[in-house]
């Protein structure tokens, strides 16, 4: 690999990382901020939508983001985003008025969603065969770590000051710079190169856009069930008599660490594997870890379990992305990855709005065993519904 490449590789892999830090960053300063503004009518709400509507934003951009990139300014968009990102981010060291900050991370989605979608698209234009799959995978373990990383120097940030975590942003900034000189537009020679198989075999050479939704319903429901832990697992362990911020942020840790490491696993998985029977195996995985979950009684149980629902949607991202990015059109590729960062981040959001019916209803422990027994019907779906694409 000559140095270009490797630079390249670099970049696209930090600004990956980058975009799960939209969320993690202020989460640890959440209570400070609110105590911070709590003059303010309705304060509680406004302070979790901060954390929230840069997922609802990103899921309603990310298509228009591929969009944009099908036309041909993939560069352009990633460096532009990076620096809208940095500047957004930043704006918490200094605003004074909580409903700024509401629309600072409303902007600051936007950053997301076209630092997530070019990134993806760059890296299905440059890299090819074992190389691509070998980019998703770091790129999801990138992810993964980025967000136990951040969320760790946040923790410590914010005990300083609420408003210190907000500087971590600025790496968006100096990342933009490298961004520039190393990362190239890629030609159309570079898209059509880049293609490697088809779902349809010799009567159709890509995808049609259905398919592409129908990968996407497979992200947003493998979200809206795993994000059940960091949304749901801390209420439940109080429950338990577990009443520990820091051991529910714990579980959560572990279970991304876990993610982290299955991603990183998917190009070897690969090999051996269709996609829609790595997408079989990360549901069974999400499946165990729930079913776990939904009977544990003790700490050591719970974080046990955790780690199989976090493996399993370690392995189920990027596999996703690998599909998608493996059968659309060169043309539609920057729309067909945008419609999978869509779907990602409005399972984000749409997690607790699904799960707080039941939860009110039959309690936590119902929620998670419901959602046992629908990841494990997906992958039995997935499992015998085989593709040709290797």
């Amino acid at each position: 690999m000559n140095a270009l490449t490797l630079r390249s590789k670099i970049v696209l892999l930090m600004a990956s990382s980058l975009t799960v830090m939209s969320v993690s960053a202020i989460s640890p300063a959440l209570p400070s901020i609110a105590e911070a503004f709590k003059s303010v009518d309705n304060a509680e709400f406004l302070v979790k939508l901060m954390l929230t509507i840069p997922s609802l934003i990103i899921a309603l951009f990310a298509p228009i983001a591929g969009f944009i990139i099908d036309k041909g300014h993939r560069k352009a968009l990633l460096i532009t985003c990076l620096i809208i990102y940095g500047l957004m981010g930043t704006t918490g060291l200094y605003l004074e008025h909580l409903q700024h900050f509401i629309i600072t991370r409303a902007i600051l989605g936007l950053g997301v969603a076209g630092i997530m979608t070019s990134a993806q698209t760059l890296i299905a234009d440059y890299y090819q065969g074992e190389e691509r799959n070998t980019m998703l995978g770091l790129q999801g373990t990138f992810i993964s770590f980025g967000g136990v990383l951040f969320v760790a120097l946040a923790g410590i940030l914010a005990v300083s000051s609420w408003r210190y975590p907000f500087a971590l942003y600025a790496l968006a900034l100096i990342l933009a710079i490298p961004a520039y000189f190393f990362i190239h537009e890629p030609s159309v020679q570079e898209y059509d190169q880049s293609v490697e198989s088809s779902l349809f075999g010799n009567d159709a050479q890509y995808a049609k856009p259905i398919h592409i939704a129908g990968i996407g319903i497979i992200v947003f429901i493998g979200m809206v069930c795993f994000y059940a832990i960091p949304t749901q697992l801390p209420f439940l362990l109080a429950l338990h008599g577990i009443d520990s911020p820091a051991k529910a942020g714990a579980v959560v840790s572990l279970a991304t660490l876990a993610g982290g490491f299955s991603s990183y696993s998917m190009p070897y998985l690969k090999r051996r594997y269709h996609f829609t029977e790595l997408g079989a195996r990360a549901f069974a995985l999400l499946s165990l870890g729930f079913l776990g979950l939904s009977f544990a009684q003790s700490f050591t149980l719970t974080m046990f379990f955790a780690l199989f629902s976090g493996a399993g949607i370690g392995l189920l991202m990027p596999s996703m992305r690998l599909w998608v990015i493996s059968i659309a059109a060169p043309r539609l590729r920057g729309r067909s990855v945008g419609v999978i960062t869509s779907s990602l981040y409005l399972g984000q959001f749409l997690s607790p709005v699904f799960a707080q019916p039941i939860v009110s209803a039959e309690g936590i422990m119902m929620l998670y065993l419901i959602i046992a027994g629908t990841t494990c019907g997906l992958a039995i779906t997935l499992f015998f519904q085989r593709t040709p694409i290797r």
